[in-house]
């Protein structure tokens, strides 16, 4: 089993770092023999889309960075964990930076785009600081793009109250919602 986990926070020691690594240690601790690649978004030299479209005409970017290799671990594994901030009650920048990059994995025009590949298994996953109300459109609008880009996201969560020491990747709670997330996308342990 190949899985990616894909980290837009920028902070190394918050709460989807955190998550990321308790995530890591869920999967192996369900398939010990399974390939984990678990991705620094921040870490990495990834520029914003030109919007040039020449990822529709071919199939990558023009832009040679580490989208490219990127979009092809995605294009392998057998599901994705996707782990991001709430900015502004939506995705933080690294993020939508990310997804609009993920454009050579559609085909099509705007307006009538499709994806390359469908079915792809993934868990989203979001951190909010706010805890008197609940951004919970954010959680909408990333699970709606990701889905444009050909994932099928069978769980989807928006922790609330998330600190700046990063307890709520820590929190029992939440992780057993995200051990049972992982579990009904993987199989059994």
């Amino acid at each position: 089993m190949k899985v990616a986990i894909v980290n837009a926070s920028a902070r190394e020691n918050g709460n989807s770092a955190h998550a990321s690594a308790f995530i890591h240690q869920e999967i192996l601790s369900r398939w010990p023999d399974a390939v984990v690649a678990r991705v620094n978004l921040t870490q990495l030299n990834i520029h914003p889309c030109l919007g040039d479209a020449w990822c529709r005409r071919n199939d990558e970017c023009l832009q040679d960075d580490d989208m490219r290799w990127i979009v092809k671990l995605l294009d392998d594994c057998d599901f994705v964990v996707f782990l991001s901030p709430v900015f502004f009650r939506d995705m933080c920048s690294t993020m939508k930076v990310f997804t609009d990059r993920c454009y050579p994995m559609i085909k099509g025009n705007p307006g009538d785009q499709k994806p390359k590949k469908s079915g792809k298994k993934a868990i989203l996953i979001m951190f909010q600081y706010v805890k008197s109300r609940g951004f919970d459109d954010a959680l909408k609008h990333t699970t709606w793009v990701l889905e444009n880009l050909g994932f099928d996201v069978e769980d989807a969560f928006l922790f609330k109250d998330a600190d700046d020491f990063g307890s709520a990747g820590d929190d029992e709670k939440n992780r057993q919602k995200i051990a049972k997330a992982i579990g009904s996308i993987g199989g059994r342990k």
